[in-house]
Parts: C-alpha cells; sequence; structure tokens
C-alpha cells in the first residue's frame, strides 16, 4: 500500500522504539526458556496446560470414539453382505465407465498436470518464505489492513523483530479498512509492533530508524491518485520509488536488503523499477534476485487498494494478484546481471 500525498514530513511514534529495539534479545530468551517449560510439562502430562474447557472436549472426544467403535463393532455386516455388495459396486462400474484405455489414459494426464502444478506452487512457497526466513529486524512499509503483518508473524512463528507501518493515521485508516484494528491488535499480541503515520518516502527521519533493519519491504506501492494521465502517473510513481529507495538505504543494517512486490505487466513495467534502484543510490543498490509473489505462502493475507476497502473491488484484488505478481530484491552487492536481464525484458 502507498499513500496519496508525499507532501509534508510525517514521522513514526517512536517513544518506543529505542526500548523495543533493546527488549528484542530479552523477549526471544524468555519465550525460548517459556517454550522449554511447556513441553517439559506436556511430556509429563498430555493435557498439562490447557484450559478447563480443552481438556473436557478431549474427554468427550476420546468417550465418543470409543462408542463409535463399539457400534461400528455391532454392526459389522456379515461376509456374504459384502460379497454381495462388492459384486453389485462392480456392475455398476462396469456399466458407467468408459473404455479401459480411455480412462487410463486421462487419468494419467490429471495426475501429471496435477503433481506439477503441486509441485510448482510449493516450491514458490518456499522461494517466498525464504525471503523472511531470518531473526533480523523487518520494516514493513505501506501496510494497509495489516493482514500481511499478521501472516508474516504467523510463518515466522513470532511478530519479534517485525515492525509494521501504515502511512494514514488512526481515524484514516479506521475508515478506509475497517478490519485494521483488529488485525494491528494480533500482530502486537504475537510480539510484532506497529506504527502509523510512517512516509516510505521519509524513513531516515526517525533517528531510531538508521541503519537498523535487516530488510525493508514495501508490497504493492501506488499512490492511488486516480491520474487520468498514463505517463504523468507513470513519472509520479518514479519519483515515488525514487524517494523510497534513498530513504530505505540509509535505514538498512550493513548486509540489508530492500523489497518490492509489483504486480506484472502494465503500467508497473513502464516504471522501470531495476533502473530506478540503481539511478536513485548512485549504482548502490542492485538488484540480487526476483522471486514470485506467493499468495498460498501467506494464509490470510488480503491485498487493499490505497484508497481503501470497496466492496465491489476488494474481494477480486487477491485474484489479481494471482495473475502473476514478483517481489524483487535489491541489495549492496553487486546486482546479479543475468536477473537483472530478466526482469528487464519482462
Amino acid at each position: 500500500m502507498a499513500h496519496k500525498l508525499l507532501k509534508g514530513v510525517r514521522s513514526a511514534k517512536k517513544s518506543s522504539l529505542k526500548k523495543q529495539f533493546k527488549q528484542d534479545k530479552e523477549k526471544k530468551r524468555q519465550k525460548a526458556a517459556q517454550k522449554a517449560k511447556r513441553e517439559e510439562e506436556r511430556d509429563e502430562n498430555p493435557l498439562a496446560g490447557l484450559k478447563k474447557w480443552q481438556k473436557k472436549a478431549i474427554r468427550q472426544e476420546a468417550a465418543a470414539q470409543a462408542a463409535a467403535a463399539a457400534q461400528a463393532a455391532a454392526e459389522k455386516p456379515s461376509p456374504w453382505m459384502l460379497v454381495a455388495a462388492f459384486l453389485s459396486d462392480r456392475v455398476e462400474s462396469a456399466a458407467e465407465a468408459p473404455s479401459p484405455g480411455q480412462s487410463s489414459q486421462r487419468s494419467q494426464k490429471e495426475k501429471k498436470l496435477a503433481k506439477k502444478e503441486a509441485r510448482q506452487q510449493a516450491h514458490q512457497q518456499r522461494q517466498h518464505r525464504e525471503l523472511y526466513a531470518g531473526s533480523g529486524r523487518v520494516l514493513l512499509v505501506g501496510e494497509g489492513n495489516f493482514s500481511f503483518a499478521r501472516a508474516l508473524c504467523e510463518v515466522r512463528g513470532s511478530g519479534d523483530g517485525i515492525y509494521a507501518s501504515a502511512f494514514d493515521g488512526e481515524a484514516t485508516l479506521k475508515r478506509k479498512y475497517p478490519d485494521a484494528v483488529e488485525l494491528q491488535k494480533q500482530v502486537e499480541e504475537k510480539g510484532g509492533t506497529t506504527l502509523l503515520n510512517v512516509d516510505a518516502t521519509k524513513l531516515h527521519k526517525v533517528r531510531e530508524f538508521r541503519d537498523a533493519f535487516s530488510i525493508i519491504l514495501w508490497n504493492f506501492p501506488h499512490l492511488g491518485a486516480g491520474e487520468k494521465d498514463v505517463e504523468k502517473n507513470n513519472d509520479l510513481h518514479r519519483k515515488l520509488l525514487s524517494a523510497f529507495f534513498m530513504s530505505a538505504l540509509r535505514c538498512l543494517d550493513e548486509q540489508g536488503t530492500v523489497h518490492v512486490a509489483m504486480k506484472e505487466g502494465e503500467p508497473y513495467k513502464s516504471w522501470k523499477i531495476v533502473q530506478l534502484a540503481k539511478v536513485s543510490t548512485d549504482g548502490v543498490l542492485q538488484l540480487q534476485k526476483v522471486v514470485p509473489f506467493s499468495l498460498s505462502a501467506w494464509p490470510g493475507y488480503e491485498h487493499r487498494r490505497t484508497r481503501g476497502f470497496n466492496e465491489r473491488f476488494s474481494k477480486k484484488d487477491n485474484e489479481e494478484l494471482a495473475k502473476g505478481a514478483k517481489v524483487y530484491v535489491f541489495a549492496r552487492s553487486q546486482g546479479n546481471a543475468e536477473a537483472e536481464q530478466d526482469a528487464e525484458d519482462e
């Protein structure tokens, strides 16, 4: 998500950031100790740590399973009934089924296609998730309803080190994205930090952000200005991304990377994101790799437009992403020339 205006300086609420950074390590240590203690208690007593209603549900389920097993044993059909049913099924199948050759060929082709698609989807999921598998600090900018931040916390198993920011203030956020407040709460309950009024083009204005992050991610940047002139619209977005790259570079740690997710096709192709990253940072940021954006890798993620949620359009936004989107990864190290050429050829 992006913002409508670039004028003015908006800074994050930073009173708690410095303290939050210092507490990261201590929180991880405490959670590891708590996890080890819970596992030890579970080994001794499988019901340890569960609430009363959970224990009651488990006992009721066990009793129901025992009753069902007893009933199944009492109603077990005789061998002669099983033989009759088997023969009847064989006769019906023979009458309805196509010829053995046709059925076999169709079945094999469908299975091969399904396996190929499943392998491809699983590979793309791994590729996308591996980008954020480390334990370094991750700054998300331009978050809409915080659903990606929530999904990232779920996949990583914790919100430690995740800082999710939105351009909008509290009142605007509630108006544009009715579910944002609840998702924000879920991110914070998992240990993440949410910030409002953060301008993606002025990140370096927040002193605590400088040299602080391993990854800075902007999913689907867009001004949402509704500019009808195609070339003017493209120019506005090039300026937006240039300012973002310049600011983000000052907030990366030594090995940090900048990630930008974009849809395929026009007008996004005309924004020339690879060239922008180079030019705006005097060649410091170079394309490292391009990874397909995998929706299935982030359960619960719901893409939202910069203008806000709209009943007519928003439900179809994820369908648009499914047609094709990619994550461009930029790093200080020398760019991968082959990946860059592939991106520019698209």
